[in-house]
């Protein structure tokens, strides 16, 4: 009878070793994917009222007299005109400056003149893009002003025109005129003038 205590202790044993082994090697877990960045979100371009936009044009406008004409490239041409087609020839000279103000600002300033009649236009670029074009002049005793606002993508969003008699000055920024919708680009709109522009810069 005292051999079953010993035999149950021998199995006891024999069971604690057993349980007492080797364990399994934990498992490598999957790495986690890495995490997609989210896409930068898509900033759009609030879109401009005429008012607001008049309001930045003028602002510019202020900060390019506040750096004045620099950086400028001068050409000349001379053209002949008289009274009349059977009249004598008389020379009379066309000017183009165009100025580099700084790295947003541009302006071409054109002064144009044959017989009685004269004008002025300066053109507004920032960034490469025309945002107002200003016209002076005159002839036979009457002056006149335009001023052109143009839109981001440059076309006209408002013309302002006035007029005066007898050789007094023109005052005050005139009266709305009415649009051509078939012609919104700037371009379209001052194409006669660009016509002497273009007479100087090429030469031809």
């Amino acid at each position: 009878m005292k051999l079953y205590p010993n035999l149950i202790l021998i199995a006891c044993s024999v069971l604690l070793f057993s349980c007492g082994g080797q364990q399994e090697a934990p498992q490598p877990t999957a790495a986690a994917p890495a995490a997609t960045p989210a896409p930068a979100p898509v900033v759009e371009e609030k879109p401009q009222t005429k008012e607001e936009r008049i309001q930045e044009i003028k602002l510019w406008y202020s900060e390019i007299q506040k750096i004045g004409m620099q950086n400028c490239e001068t050409k000349k041409r001379v053209k002949y005109e008289g009274f009349d087609p059977e009249s004598e020839k008389m020379p009379f000279d066309q000017i183009v400056k165009t100025c580099k103000l700084d790295a947003s600002y541009e302006l071409i300033r054109g002064d144009f003149s044959g017989y009685e009649w004269g004008y002025q236009l300066t053109i507004y670029k920032k960034d490469s893009k025309i945002f107002f074009v200003l016209i002076t002049g005159g002839g036979e005793g009457n002056s006149f002003e335009k001023r052109f606002y143009c839109d981001r993508n440059e076309n006209l969003i408002e013309l302002l025109e006035n007029e005066a008699e007898g050789g007094e000055e023109v005052k005050g920024p005139g009266k709305p005129t009415q649009l051509n919708p078939a012609k919104p680009r700037i371009q379209d709109n001052i194409a006669e003038y660009l016509t002497d522009v273009n007479f100087v810069l090429s030469g031809k």
